[in-house]
Formats: structure tokens, sequence, C-alpha cells
């Protein structure tokens, strides 16, 4: 095992230890204090959130009837502890590393020249500020707009919103967290941008990533598939980023300002101005207020027809009595303006010193490497410049020309692989002077370009080549050898490399035929998913599930078995889910449609057996055999098994309420897998008509065929080895029943299905 880490590693585990043992050591003569300070971070965290969070966090999100449910005695003592236990560990923590800055910075983790006390402050003055910032925007805006949904979707769906606290908890802190770290963004890209670290330059040109990002993490955040949901987290990140992008180019200009103009300069160069326009403003300001304009604005605005915020008073603005809240308004202003107008002068002067430092851009015709040929039309292409081409690879050629034949252009197309292989044919001819030749571009990067040494040897030289060659297959070859060595562990005949590349050749071909039907593989399970969702989404859950209580034996009343939600997205990730699921089925036969021709040209399917029109002779006895099996289901072995097992519970008078992700999928399982197991025998009857796999491999390997369903079982289901035993009967039942019928439908295997030419069978 130790093999398996190299020496670089194992330096930075025992560099890592020392440097905990030095603080540690550090830190003996003041452990009494960061134990009280552990303690006191402990005690109030635990009080706080005793007396105090939790009963304003249920006054505030609490909404349409939702509550919050301890599962276990110990969910609330339990919860409070571990907050508490992390409140005090963090602030612990910080006392440990004050306590032992010394011995971190003798070991060079800390600067040996301190960083000025008013930039630190600063710095964590910053910090704290935007994170209680993004924090009080979620708790105040985004928090009850967002339970407001989720609570609404649980009612709408006939789910009851009686959440556990651990798991309503935790989604709050995770949430918090998120958006106070998402506010700390401005400062992050200020610090990377003045660091050089990332310049201010990328931040700029790479904006459009950057909006991708932020929308993917606003979506996984929000755990809400609504668009408003989504977007009172995407609008503030993305305001945040056009903030960081502010503040990063001002800390960009101050630091070149330093360095190349001098900050005090500009400040002696434009003082007047500065000083002009704070006197200016504080002055109106003040007179603004001392004159009442802004009584006079809140009577306008009183009298406007709708409802608009009337503007503060100085007195609150500033909990001082009015004539000293009017100086300091006057003065704020002020300073406000001044700063703004210093900031305008410091921007505009680094802007005039870099214009005048860099010069006039010399004129540039552009590469012609970089022609963008899908603008040309074909009498373009036949004079564009001979670099546009023989820059161009094959692939790159053929996507051209592709895209043009798509356009109904097969002129254009014509005329680029023309033009495509006259240049291949010019840059293959051998230069006037004998020597080797350049690359298409004339610029001669790769190494077959360059010439060569005339110091070297050619055998050695030839040896590098094959090297090069050689290393680019290790992969490939690891990779092989792994997986067959794996095969043959579990087959009894032997399978070699070449076989196992035959595979990976055969999925990569299958996949690769598949990519210019994917957009309509794809959008037709975003279609059915969408349409699922939205149907349960709309009371569709709600439906089925009175419909199916009032199916429940006489002896169950409807009102004696509820249906609950424990986590705020519970019901929306099992609609989903659902939805998903019912999208993925009906998008397979599609992709089976899709990848018949490649699956024939690879010999995986036989070329007797009907060719596609098996396909739709599965699909639609998979969907008979799915609605009747789904219809039994609902009507009989669903509630049948719902009342057996709420019978006993119903007898001791006990309040039943189960979640919805058990409860769901149990009556999916029971009413829809019902039709699933009735598929199985018409799905082993298209793997035999269709070539995939004959009935003599069928009945050969059954045995395997059971194990591998036991264990997919096994660790899919719920319920541990009960849960395996109850879902692997029914599902291992119908496979052998479908394995008798093929037997019966073959004639005993005298029978044979469509031959394929695959070496694999």
């Amino acid at each position: 095992m130790a093999s398996a880490i190299d020496e670089s590693t194992l330096q930075t585990i025992d560099d890592g230890r020392a440097v905990l043992g030095d603080m540690i050591a550090g830190a003996q003569a003041e452990l009494r204090k960061v134990f009280i300070v552990f303690l006191l971070g402990f005690i109030g965290a635990f009080y706080a959130l005793k007396y105090w969070l939790l009963g304003i966090l249920k006054k505030k999100l609490l909404v349409n009837g939702a509550t919050l449910n301890a599962l276990t005695p110990f969910d609330v003592i339990l919860l409070q502890t571990k907050v508490s236990l992390i409140c005090g560990g963090i602030v612990g923590i910080i006392a440990i590393a004050y306590v032992s800055r010394e011995t971190l910075r003798e070991r060079g983790l800390l600067p040996q020249s301190p960083i000025p006390m008013w930039q630190l402050v600063i710095l964590a003055i910053s910090v704290v500020l935007l994170f209680i910032g993004g924090v009080v925007y979620s708790y105040y805006l985004f928090f009850p707009m967002l339970f407001e949904f989720l609570t609404s979707n649980a009612v709408q769906s006939g789910l009851q919103p009686h959440y556990s606290i651990v798991e309503w908890f935790r989604f709050l802190a995770l949430l918090s967290i998120a958006m106070g770290l998402a506010a700390e963004l401005p400062l992050v890209m200020m610090l990377l941008s003045y660091a050089e670290i990332v310049p201010y330059a990328t931040l700029v040109s790479k904006w459009r990533h950057a909006v991708v990002v932020i929308v993917v993490i606003a979506s996984i955040v929000n755990g809400s598939p609504d668009p408003f949901s989504m977007s009172l987290v995407a609008v503030p990140m993305l305001c945040l980023y056009m903030i960081g992008l502010m503040t990063s180019k001002f800390a960009v200009t101050v630091k070149y300002s330093r360095e190349q103009i001098g900050l005090g300069r500009i400040i002696l160069d434009h003082w007047l101005s500065v000083v002009a326009s704070t006197l200016l403003t504080g002055g109106l300001a003040y007179g603004g207020v001392t004159l009442g304009y802004g009584t006079k604005a809140n009577v306008y605005l009183r009298q406007l027809p709708y409802d608009v915020p009337t503007l503060p008073s100085v007195e609150w603005l500033f909990a001082i009595q009015k004539p000293a809240a009017t100086i300091a308004f006057g003065v704020t202003v002020g300073l406000l303006v001044g700063s703004g107008m210093l900031v305008f002068h410091l921007f505009r002067d680094v802007d005039a010193k870099a214009v005048s430092r860099s010069g006039p851009s010399p004129a540039s015709t552009g590469d012609p490497g970089s022609l963008d040929l899908s603008r040309l039309d074909a009498d373009s292409i036949a004079v564009a410049p001979d670099e546009a081409f023989t820059a161009m690879t094959e692939d790159e050629a053929l996507g051209h020309a592709g895209a043009a034949m798509d356009a109904n252009d097969p002129e254009k197309a014509q005329a680029i692989l023309d033009r495509f292989d006259a240049a291949q044919e010019f840059a293959d001819e051998p230069t006037e002077a004998g020597g080797a030749a350049v690359t298409d571009s004339g610029h001669g990067d790769t190494p077959a370009d360059r010439p060569a040494d005339p110091d070297s040897d050619p055998d050695s030289a030839s040896e590098s080549e094959s090297d090069e060659a050689s290393s680019e297959g290790d992969t490939g070859d690891v990779v092989t050898e792994t997986t067959t060595g794996m095969i043959n562990a579990f087959t009894e005949k032997e399978r070699s490399e070449d076989d196992i590349g035959g595979y990976f050749y055969d999925v990569q071909f299958i996949v690769g035929s598949l990519t210019s039907k994917m957009f309509r593989i794809v959008g037709l399970f975003m279609l059915v998913m969408g349409v699922i969702f939205t149907v349960l989404y709309e009371g569709g859950l709600t439906v089925l599930k009175e419909d199916f209580l009032s199916r429940l034996p006489a002896g169950i009343r409807p009102d004696q078995v509820g249906v609950v939600a424990l986590h705020p997205v519970e019901a929306l990730v099992f609609d989903m889910k659902l939805a998903a699921v019912i999208g993925l089925a009906t998008t397979l036969p599609a992709i089976l449609y899709y990848a018949w021709p490649a699956l024939a040209e690879r010999g995986l399917v036989g070329t007797s057996g009907g060719g596609r029109g098996i396909l739709f002779m599965w699909s639609f006895t998979s969907l008979v055999a799915l609605i009747v099996g789904s219809i039994l289901g609902y009507a009989v072995v669903a509630p049948t098994v719902i009342s057996w097992l709420a019978y006993d519970a119903i007898q001791a008078n006990m309040l039943i309420k189960y979640q919805i992700n058990a409860a769901g999928w149990l009556v999916f399982f029971t009413t829809v897998g019902i039709g699933l197991l009735a598929t199985i025998p018409t799905t082993l009857l298209f793997l035999h008509r269709g070539g995939f796999l004959p009935y003599r491999l069928i009945f050969k390997h059954w045995r395997e065929a059971v194990i591998i369903i036991i264990g997919v079982i096994a660790v899919a289901a719920p319920g541990g080895v009960f849960g395996m035993i109850i879902f692997s009967l029914p599902v291992v039942g119908a496979y052998l029943l479908g394995l008798i019928l093929l037997w019966l439908y073959t004639l005993g295997g005298r029978r044979h299905g469509p031959l394929t030419k695959s070496r694999r069978m």
C-alpha cells in the first residue's frame, strides 16, 4: 500500500502533522483560554438556537400549514448540540490560530513582515459584512418566497408538509452558507486580480462562462425548477459578479497608479475639483434637508395612486437629533461624491497613461487561417486564401462540407473539399531547395516541421518517435489489459485483448452513430419528462392519491392513511424522479431505433429478423403488457399490499403517516412495477428475435442472470435482506417465466433465431 503513495505526498502529510504539532505545542500555555473561548461559543450557540433562532425561523418560514416534527426523542437536543459544537469549534480554531501565530510565522506559513493591522481589519470587516449581507438577503427575501413555493407545491400534490426538524434546519443552513459565500464573490475577485492570480482581463473575457456557471449553481442551490425561484439566486450572483468586475478594475487601477503614476500625484493634480464637488454637493444636501425638500417629496409620494416607499428622515438614518443628523447627512453626501470624483480622475489618468505607453496599434488584416467559412458562398470559397485550408484538418474540412450539405448548398461543399485536397497536395510536395516541408500554415510548430539538428543521430530520432507513439497507446493498452483480465475471471472462454478492444470500438462506433440524432433523443426525453412533471405538479399526484385511497379495502378509511413530506424539496424531487423514469422508458425504443443500423453493421443484431420492425413489435407488445400490468397492480395489488401493511397499525389506533419518498415508490413498484414485470418475457423474445442474445446463450447463462438481478436489487432496493427478497422474487419469477415461454417459442431450442456475423457469438 505504501508504494501507491509517492514521496511528495508522504512529505506533505508529514509537514501537515508537524505544523499541527507545532500549533498545539505553541498553544499549550494558552489552552485554558482556547477552551474557554470554545465553551463560550458552544454555550452561546446552544442557548441562541434554543430560545431565539428556532422560534424566529419557524415564525418566518412555516407557511401553508407546514409544521416541524421530531422523528426521534433525541432529534432536537442532538441538533442543538451538533450546531453548538460546530460554532464552538470554529471560534476555537480561530483562537488556536491566533495564539500560535508566532509558531506559524517561524515555519514560513505566515509572512515574516507583518501586514499592517488596518489592512487586516478592513479585510476582516469586509468578509464578515459580505457574509452577513448574503445571509440577510436569503432570510428576508429568498427563503420566504422559496418556502412559499415548496409548501404550496406539497399541498397542491396532496401531501402534508410535516417537515423533520433535522432535515429542515440542515436545508436552511446549507442555503444560508451558500448565499453567504456567494456574497464574498466581489472580494474574492478583487483579491485574485490584485494578486495577479487571475488577471482582470480574464474575468472580463470569460463572463459568458461565468454566467453559465452561476445559473448551474443557482439551479443546484435553489432546489426548485421554478424559474422565478432560481432567478432569486442567479440574479444576485450575476450582480455580485458585475460588482466584482468593478472592484477588480478599481483594485488593479489603484495598484497600477501607485506603481506607475503615484496616487498622491493624482490627488494633487485634481484636488481642486475633488474639494469643490465635495463642498458643493454636501452644501446642497444640507440645504435641501434644512429647507424641507425631503418632507415635500414624501407628501408628493403619498399622493400617488399606488404605494411607494417614502424617504426616511435624517434622524432615523443617523439615530441622533435633527441638527446634528442634518450636518452628518451633508458631510456623508459630500464625501461620497468627492470619493467618486477622485475615482473618476484615477481611472482617467491611468487609462491615458496606458494608451500613451502602448502607442497606436498596428494595422492588421487578420489571420487567414481563422477565416470563417460558414459565412462564404461557393464563389468566395474558390478565391479564399490558401492558408485557410492548409491549416485545416480533414475532420474540419468534412465538418464544413457537411454543414454546407445540411444547408442545401452542394456547390459550396464540393468547393471546400476541392480547395482542401489542393492545399494538401501542395503541402505534400517537396520544397525547391530539397529541404523538409513545413506545416501548411508555414509556422513549423510541430516536431516534424522543424529542421533536423545536424548533430543529432537519425537512429535516436526514430527511437524517440517510436517512444512517443508507444506512450500514446499506453493508456489504451492498460485499460484493455485490465478489462481482459476482469472478463476472463468471470467467463469460461478466454478473451484476447483484440476482442476487448473490439468491444470498446463497437461502443464508440454506436455512440458516434447516435451523435447526429442526439437532438431528437434528448428532445423526446425532455418533452416526455416535462409533460409528466407538469401533470404531477399541477395536481396529477393529488388525483392519483385520492383515487388510490378510495380503492383501499372497506376496513381502512382514506383519512386513516396520510402521506407527508419530511424534507422541503422531497415532493418536488419525487415528481422529477418519477418524470425522469417515465421519460427514460419512453426514450429507450427511440435510442434502439436510431442505433439499429450501427448495431447491424457491427454484427451485434441479426440481419434476417425483421430489421427495425422487430423494434415496433417489441415496443407495442411491451406497451400493452405495461398497461395491463399497471392496471392490475393499481386496482388489486397495490391496495392489497398497503392495507396489509397498515392493518396492524390501524388496529392499534396508531397515527399512520407515510413518507412520500417511501410510499410513492412503494405504490410505483406495486402498480407500474407489475407492468414492468409483464414486459420481461416480451423483452426476452425481442432479444432473441433481434439477434442480440439467441436462446442458447440466454438459457446457458440463466444462473448468471439471476445472480445479477439479485445483486442489482440488493443495492437498489431498500429494506436490507428482507427488501431484497421481496423485490427479487417477482423479478426472478418473471425472468424464469419468460425463459419458459422462450423455450416453447423456439421448440426447445430447435428453432433458431436470426444469425449474426459477430465474432462474439
